[in-house]
């Protein structure tokens, strides 16, 4: 038989796993963080095009509202206060 006898025919793509864990930069975390939080950005649509897990980010933005990442006040422009009001009413906030 053309194919070998086995009956396969095609090709296999082996995929390599990353060894250990990505180390982002707080500064590109922030980055990222900022653009999940403009007006209309979803976090799964943000994570796919920065290459991470939405998961990840949905993290990122806890530590955000949770003061432990510091996010720039020029990517911070066009955000509302109301990004951030769901997390301080939970919380007995403002």
């Amino acid at each position: 038989m053309a194919d070998g006898g086995d009956g396969f025919v095609g090709c296999i793509d082996v995929v390599q796993r990353t060894h250990g864990y990505r180390r982002w930069p707080e500064e590109v975390k922030a980055r990222i963080v900022a653009e999940s939080f403009q007006p209309g950005a979803r976090v799964a649509d943000v994570a796919r095009r920065h290459d991470l897990a939405a998961h990840q980010l949905s993290d990122w933005r806890r530590q955000a509202r949770e003061g432990r990442l510091v996010l720039p006040a020029d990517a911070m422009a066009g955000v509302t206060s109301d990004a951030f009001a769901g997390l301080c009413a939970g919380f007995g906030g403002a």
